[in-house]
């Protein structure tokens, strides 16, 4: 495994340039998304092995169908995609786990593809889906078992697509919520070369003005949960481990197991109440809450509408973190 600076250096320049969200309602989804978010799509489609042949599992050429509407931002993208027919990850994953964050895709240079791909392979990951056309190359790896998600890697000579908008806003951080932290940075880290990982403990000394949802109310009480983040290129890798205290992450380990859990968007400090509020006026209950240095944080119950947790936090400049807040590296310098 790569140490603590080579993979300060691995990470600069990666880009994970798309998330996606299975759904059985594209139609409604998107709708949601309008409503909710306030953004439309920039491209929308129908995929299919006649319209796009090539998407193979193992050596067998899948017959499918699946509908697509791709949202993009400044960073990365939301692709919604609702497997209509066919033995597709996306159709396993939904029948497995139903709707929701099921994906994340990663942009590999072409000269390092090959590399890339036996890497994985050599780190016993399974390449369950393969996609090969004269515009396009991309693998996905099944790690349902493991880390209850899919993942994408796309060679970057693939053809863009031609977005009839883009939204200036960036999808800041994409989360998975695990009861084991330690274990799954250390998979994420050997399988992935993602990293260093800071810890800490998000609990009651280090947080302020915070509030949880318990018997369907917003109160204060006793919790902790470990939190482990990283800058990798374009966007902020999120995990965590619920220690302590009734939290939206156990409740989702109970119900999915590890995955992903949620993303996260970063809003200015003077737009903080008016987002709060235009949430409030849709309907969209806040599920807890907190402080901690001069930041801001939410989580907004969206599972219904959008399939998943939607959290916020303020662009506040945090100079130092709370005493008590860190806990280590992964790896260590």
């Amino acid at each position: 495994m790569m140490n603590y600076k080579e993979l300060q250096e691995r990470c600069k320049n990666r880009n994970f340039d798309q998330i996606v969200i299975v759904t059985d309602d594209i139609f409604k989804e998107i709708a949601e998304f309008n409503r909710v978010e306030h953004v439309t799509p920039g491209v929308t489609g129908i995929r299919t092995n006649e319209t796009n042949p090539g998407l193979k599992a193992g050596d067998t050429e899948l017959a499918y169908t699946e509908r697509y509407a791709t949202i993009f931002y400044n960073n990365t993208s939301l692709c919604v995609v609702q497997p209509v027919e066919g033995d597709t990850l996306y159709k396993k994953y939904q029948e497995r786990f139903g709707n929701g964050i099921c994906c994340a895709r990663e942009r590999i240079p072409v000269a390092d593809w090959d590399d890339t791909l036996a890497h994985y392979t050599a780190k016993g990951a399974t390449i369950a889906q393969t996609y090969d056309s004269d515009t396009c190359h991309a693998v996905w790896l099944d790690l349902m078992d493991e880390l209850g998600i899919i993942f994408e890697a796309i060679r970057d000579d693939s053809v863009k697509d031609t977005p009839s908008h883009i939204h200036p806003a960036r999808i800041a951080q994409i989360n998975i919520s695990t009861p084991d932290v330690r274990k799954t940075i250390a998979r994420l880290t050997d399988l992935f070369e993602i990293g260093p990982w800071e810890v800490g403990d998000q609990c009651n000394a280090a947080a302020h003005d915070y509030a949880f949802t318990v018997n369907g109310e917003l109160v204060p009480q006793d919790f902790s949960y470990l939190l482990a983040i990283l800058v990798c290129g374009n966007i902020e890798w999120e995990v965590i481990e619920p220690v302590k205290g009734e939290l939206v992450y156990s409740e989702f380990i109970e119900d999915h197991g590890i995955g992903f859990h949620h993303i996260l968007q970063e809003y200015h400090v003077a737009e903080w109440q008016d987002i709060l509020a235009d949430y409030a006026s849709n309907g969209i209950a806040m599920n807890c809450k907190g402080s901690i240095g001069p930041v801001d944080w939410c989580y907004m119950d969206t599972v219904k509408e959008l399939g998943y947790f939607k959290e916020m936090r303020t662009d506040a400049v945090m100079d130092q973190l709370p005493d008590g807040y860190f806990q280590f590296w992964y790896p260590e310098p």
